[in-house]
């Protein structure tokens, strides 16, 4: 499995569809703030304006954008950027909106409808990655003409399809469509953007890359800064360096907190021994690798298996 894959694989990323829209102007809402969700707009049609944590600026959208807001900042959407903005809350209040159908705002208003395809990814509570957060305010993707016969835009006209026909099945669908939008669009995000420092960054160099393959590929391994630096044909010290600068922490630093994420999924999806998994993250016993999760934790592996098992 690529670095990516893996990483997304074990922050156990899910996609849902939560509204289809149909706002004829005037037409604002706030969307709140919600811990580890990231969400996005699909605009099928029409133009809006989205605005990240009252920032200074509003950004434009186009039929054929989609904006993914990643850290679950509160936002609006609105029709001008000076529209005033009702919360979520009651706009679906005040438009009756069941959870079936298109959430709708002035419905006998003549002006031509702004649609929108509205949901949101979830990670688990508690497991993460510093690939989270490097990611922008808001991730915005044009349709322009790099997008085109490209798998992004296979992903756009499936949800839309999906969406507008609404045959049984369809949310689920397009749940599972959403996913593939997501790593989409991150892949766009990292191709199109100058990454000087990250875990983006630190893929697309040719050096630090193969050292961060080599720590997913096999993450047991007893790695040490100079088997590592090997790896990346560098200096132990340049090696060490570049790897911190680029991707915001040491070399094994990265490896105990990834082994640790490993670890989490692991109990709470597994019935192996504690020995098992400490051997399956790269410990040499139980009490060595309980001494680093519950250091990096504040729990016992015990612990969190007991509440992992609760919340499953």
């Amino acid at each position: 499995m690529d670095v990516l894959s893996d990483i997304l694989s074990t922050i156990r990323l899910r996609g849902s569809l939560y509204f289809r829209t149909d706002f004829r102007p005037p037409w604002g809402l706030r969307v709140p703030r919600f811990r580890r969700v990231a969400r996005f707009h699909l605009v099928t049609r029409g133009t809006c304006w989205i605005r990240v944590d009252d920032g200074p600026e509003a950004i434009r959208l186009e039929a054929g954008d989609v904006v993914l807001v990643p850290a679950g900042a509160e936002h609006v959407l609105a029709d001008t950027p000076d529209t005033p903005c009702r919360t979520l809350d009651e706009v679906v209040e005040a438009a009756g909106f069941t959870g079936r159908g298109a959430l709708v705002i002035n419905e006998e208003d003549a002006a031509a409808p702004t649609r929108l395809v509205c949901g949101h990814f979830e990670f688990d509570e508690e497991l993460h990655h510093p690939l989270l957060d490097q990611l922008p305010e808001a991730l915005v993707i044009r349709w322009d003409a790099d997008l085109r016969d490209t798998p992004l835009e296979d992903a756009f006209r499936f949800i839309v399809r999906e969406v507008q026909e609404g045959k049984p099945g369809h949310e689920a669908v397009v749940a599972r469509l959403s996913e593939i939008l997501f790593v989409q669009m991150i892949r766009s995000w990292a191709n199109n953007e100058g990454h000087e420092s990250g875990v983006l960054a630190a893929l697309a160099d040719p050096r630090i890359g193969v050292a961060l393959a080599a720590i997913h590929q096999d993450p047991a391994a007893h790695w040490t800064v100079e088997s590592l630096a090997r790896r990346a044909n560098m200096g132990r010290t340049a090696f060490a360096n570049r790897f911190g600068n680029v991707v915001g922490e040491t070399p094994l630093r990265y490896l105990t907190l990834w082994r640790v994420q490993m670890a989490k999924r692991l109990l709470t999806d597994s019935r192996l021994s504690l020995e098992q998994i400490a051997a399956q993250v790269g410990y040499d016993s139980a009490a060595a690798f309980s001494r680093v999760f519950k250091k990096l934790t504040g729990r016992a592996p015990g612990a969190w298996r007991q509440i992992g098992s609760a919340m499953a």
